[in-house]
């Protein structure tokens, strides 16, 4: 990799991570100021809301997946007009049947809140998949531009709705529900996709042709993204599965309770997305044996990346033991779940994207297939001998932990590489963590924990960051 693109790598990741600051603000807003201002059981309605709408995504049947592996790596104005105009066309119209439907049997069979929060995710997947859709284009031809300005917008509009939210219950002393985050919410979502319309009116309106060979294409598009499609929803449910059963299983302030803890998650992730976004279309430009030389080395970057980010744990718990007392008892699942976050981020950041780019997302799918059922059955089991939703969480941690062995397997097994070190890196760190957070004055545990994180670190990293950095200045 030459130094210019190495530096188009390090803008393309400063240039969104600079929009993911705005959207970590907002996140900060929804994720602390929203329960405060609805109340545990509005809360838990909001979170089924948003467990749901993580898998309206398998409804593009794969197309925007199809675009952004058989794009990626191109330039915008490589792309057919009149053919991306045809898929425009086509997507928006089988989102919108696919919504009525929904919406239709939503009316019908459910009834109360359910049945308001499936009508709103009905609204939700036709404007969000389109969205999906652009965003896709956008990625595979690193318009990152576009991606950064949308996140800063929705995130403004999200803040100073729940500003707005915050001010009418503290002033006017209205009672704020979920439903009402809901709509406002929805309405962001509407504006922004009809934002990306506008944004790629050149795709988007004007004269296309209706050609078999059009048609096919889009077959061709649903053939190529299926897997990876499959790949990403099975992913998600390995992600989200325990909350599914808590969902499932428990009341919904049991409910709400355990999503609090993946919330205050998600705000780490956000601040690590910009990498994701990014790699694919750099991977996409690289040759296989770079690929293999680079493999061990960012799998070692994301983990120690991670492991600094979860010294944000000691702050959080302090704050929500004075902010939000009610949640408290999230603070137990959240200190099980954490660490976990470091292996699915080198799974999801690194690992997935090198299957995409080598074509073998079908092995990916297969593989996240044998997970997916190892954790069901890790989470139904924990739940008939427990009864508790901390046994759900130490279960979903186990079946990570297996997930990251099996994945990284193929690597280990067709290119050689060198795996031990990260591995017992996150062992160690795992288990470093969970020791120093049962230390009671938080102050003295953050201070412990980011002391042993950087000797860690340093002891096992120390010629990587030293090759690493020696490499970027030359």
């Amino acid at each position: 990799m030459t130094f210019n693109s190495k530096n188009k790598v390090l803008n393309d990741i400063l240039k969104v991570a600079a929009s993911n600051i705005i959207v970590l603000f907002s996140g900060v807003l929804v994720g602390f100021l929203l329960p405060k201002i609805i109340g545990i059981t509005d809360y838990g309605y909001y979170k089924t809301y948003t467990l749901y709408a993580t898998y309206v995504g398998m409804f593009h049947f794969g197309i925007s997946d199809g675009i952004y592996l058989k794009y990626g790596g191109k330039d915008y104005s490589q792309l057919d007009r009149y053919k991306f105009r045809y898929y425009t066309k086509m997507f928006s119209f089988v989102e919108s049947i696919i919504a009525v439907l929904i919406m239709v049997i939503s009316i019908f069979i459910l009834n109360d809140d359910i049945q308001f929060i499936f009508i709103c995710l009905a609204i939700y997947l036709v404007f969000h998949n389109i969205t999906s859709y652009y965003q896709a284009i956008s990625q595979a031809t690193s318009r990152f531009n576009e991606l950064s300005q949308r996140n800063i917008i929705q995130s403004v509009l999200v803040s100073c709705i729940i500003i707005g939210l915050w001010w009418g219950k503290l002033v006017f002393y209205l009672d704020i529900t979920y439903k009402a985050y809901i709509i406002l919410y929805s309405i962001i979502i509407i504006i922004l996709a009809i934002w990306y319309v506008i944004t790629y009116r050149e795709i988007s309106f004007g004269q296309t042709h209706m050609k078999r060979e059009n048609i096919r294409e889009i077959f061709s598009l649903i053939i190529l993204g299926f897997p990876l499609m499959l790949a990403n929803l099975c992913s998600s449910l390995i992600l989200t599965l325990d909350r599914q059963f808590v969902n499932i299983l428990f009341d919904t302030e049991t409910y709400a309770i355990y999503a609090f803890a993946y919330n205050m998650l998600a705000l780490v992730t956000t601040a690590t997305s910009a990498i994701s976004m990014v790699l694919y279309p750099n991977l996409k430009k690289t040759d296989e044996r770079t690929l293999k030389n680079n493999y061990s080395s960012l799998i070692g970057a994301i983990l120690c990346l991670m492991f600094g980010c979860l010294s944000i744990y000691f702050p959080l718990n302090m704050f929500v033991s004075w902010f939000l007392t009610k949640y408290i008892k999230a603070l137990t699942i959240f200190r099980i779940i954490f660490p976990g976050l470091a292996i699915s981020s080198a799974i999801t950041i690194v690992m997935h994207n090198y299957y995409k780019t080598l074509g073998i997302n079908v092995i990916f799918f297969v593989k996240s297939v044998v997970v997916l059922v190892i954790s069901a059955s890790a989470n139904f089991l924990a739940y008939k001998l427990f009864g508790t939703t901390e046994s759900i969480s130490i279960a979903s941690i186990i079946t990570m932990i297996f997930w990251y062995l099996l994945v990284e397997y193929y690597f280990v097994k067709h290119y050689r590489i060198k795996w031990i070190k990260n591995f017992v890196y996150f062992l160690i760190m795992m288990v470093m963590f969970y020791i120093i957070t049962a230390i009671s004055n938080q102050i003295y545990a953050l201070i412990t924990y980011a002391g042993i994180f950087l000797c860690i670190t340093i002891l096992l990293y120390y010629k990587d960051i030293k090759n690493k950095l020696f490499c970027w200045t030359k």
